[in-house]
């Protein structure tokens, strides 16, 4: 039975049209978007900006001390 870690998961891309061509935001990874010249490669490039931005996660938090603020308003 594989491990939910090697499962595959579904990320949303909320597709907007931009000035020379769209951009594909993923909506469940805030800061995470990708510019392409037409819808197709706006979601190829979002596919590739996730893998980037999982590993840059997984490399943040292996040894990394966890802070956490509290911010007022």
């Amino acid at each position: 039975m594989p491990n939910a870690a090697s499962a595959p998961r579904r990320y949303r891309i909320a597709l907007h049209r931009a000035a020379g061509g769209y951009v594909g935001v993923v909506v469940d990874l805030p800061g995470c978007l990708a510019r392409g010249a037409s819808e197709v490669e706006a979601v190829e490039r979002a596919r590739a900006a996730i893998r980037a931005y999982l590993d840059t996660l997984d490399s943040l938090a292996s040894g990394a001390a966890l802070v956490e603020l509290e911010i007022a308003p």
